[in-house]
């Protein structure tokens, strides 16, 4: 998937199922704030590696933005 990309197709599908409220549901007893946080994969926007968070913040604080910015 390319940056400029997005799924509606599938994020409705999604919604009309109901599982964005599930997972709301679910979202108090996942983290919590001081707790280590999960080891998470992500790929690079600059040149699709994929990189452990766990490489980032090891190195320096670090910040993780769970949601939507659309």
């Amino acid at each position: 998937m390319e940056a400029t990309e997005y799924n509606y197709a599938h994020f409705d599908a999604y919604v009309q199922a109901g599982h964005d409220e599930v997972e709301f549901g679910a979202w108090p007893d996942l983290l919590h704030a001081g707790e280590p946080a999960p080891e998470v994969a992500g790929e690079l926007l600059d040149d699709g590696q994929q990189l452990a968070l766990s490489t980032v913040w090891k190195r320096r604080t670090t910040v993780v933005e769970f949601g939507s910015f659309t």
